[in-house]
């Protein structure tokens, strides 16, 4: 057995909450996201979520994967999100978010991938592989955030809008993240029981 870790850290002109409600905000997965082609709930509360994802393999794109994922609020800064995926790996992620001053935020993404027996052989391609996947999430996640972020200080509230008087477009308070984050009856991401 052998365990592959790797640790990105990046930061950005974003709150803790809006951060952290990129990760909990499971409906943009396969909007945002050009790797993942489908994505259902099985379970979510205000600190966990389980959800089966179907994704594109990196390299063979033709190809799909499905995995299972456990996310977890460990507390108001750190998420652990469990996951077995490609070729039955097992994986566990430690994202800490840490707010550096008024929104901006310093993410530390640690992973650590388990292998044993055939897949020890994926162990030298394990941290490169990393490094582009968080690239490109990155990148993709990256407008959503800091759209997020302007419209929440220009005062917009999910299922209601933004203020209808310019003048009160203005919020200067702290944001807060509560989970888990309200979708529509018919969001595509919920699972069918």
């Amino acid at each position: 057995m052998k365990i592959i870790e790797k640790e990105v850290v990046r930061e950005i002109d974003a709150s803790r909450a809006v951060v952290l409600w990129n990760y909990w905000d499971h409906e943009h997965l396969i909007v945002v996201h050009k790797n993942y082609t489908s994505a259902k709930i099985i379970y979510e509360d205000e600190k966990i979520a389980v959800y089966l994802l179907t994704f594109k393999l990196p390299v063979f794109s033709f190809l799909q994967s499905k995995s299972l994922n456990v996310m977890i609020q460990k507390n108001s800064n750190t998420i652990k999100v469990y996951n077995v995926g490609l070729f039955g790996l097992p994986s566990a992620t430690t994202i800490t978010v840490e707010e550096i001053g008024m929104d901006k935020s310093k993410i530390t993404m640690n992973y650590k991938f388990v292998l044993t027996g055939w897949k020890l052989i994926l162990a030298p391609f394990l941290p490169k592989m990393i490094i582009k996947w968080n690239q490109q999430v990155w990148e993709e996640d990256f407008p959503l955030k800091i759209r997020r972020q302007k419209v929440l200080r220009d005062g917009f509230k999910d299922f209601i809008g933004l203020p209808k008087n310019v003048s009160e477009r203005i919020f200067e308070d702290d944001l807060e993240l509560i989970l888990p984050i309200v979708r529509h009856v018919h969001s595509p991401v919920n699972f069918p029981l």
